[in-house]
């Protein structure tokens, strides 16, 4: 799935860090709809670029902030240094369902064989 410009793999169940999302709270639930593929043992369904049915269901956890980054410069024989850090701001997310895997295998499967699809009902 991607959440801004960043991509991530997910399952039920992980709690992943993401850039600081403005537009939530704590224990909001979030229906993120940009999946770019999906898989279980049996498949394997690649979007282009996204996959239109597949939602990715999460809860925020917390908001945070992570460790902190020195940013060091420096000119060599010019007696210029400069210190300065910051820390980035994150956004925890609980992944709590992950749908359309089911609904698009089904139509993958009468799309293709439309024969086995007859021979099935």
């Amino acid at each position: 799935m991607q959440i801004g410009s960043h991509q991530f793999k997910v399952s039920n169940g992980d709690s992943i860090f993401t850039e600081r999302l403005k537009f939530c709270d704590v224990n909001d639930k979030l229906v993120l709809n940009r999946v770019l593929m999906l898989g279980s043992q049996a498949q394997t369904i690649i979007g282009r670029p996204i996959l239109t049915d597949a939602t990715v269901h999460a809860v925020v956890e917390e908001h945070a902030l992570d460790a902190k980054v020195i940013i060091f410069k420096k000119k060599r024989r010019k007696n210029y240094r400069r210190t300065r850090g910051h820390r980035q701001e994150l956004t925890k997310l609980r992944i709590t369902n992950i749908e359309g895997i089911d609904k698009s295998f089904i139509q993958q499967e009468g799309t293709d064989k439309p024969e086995s699809a007859a021979v099935a009902a």
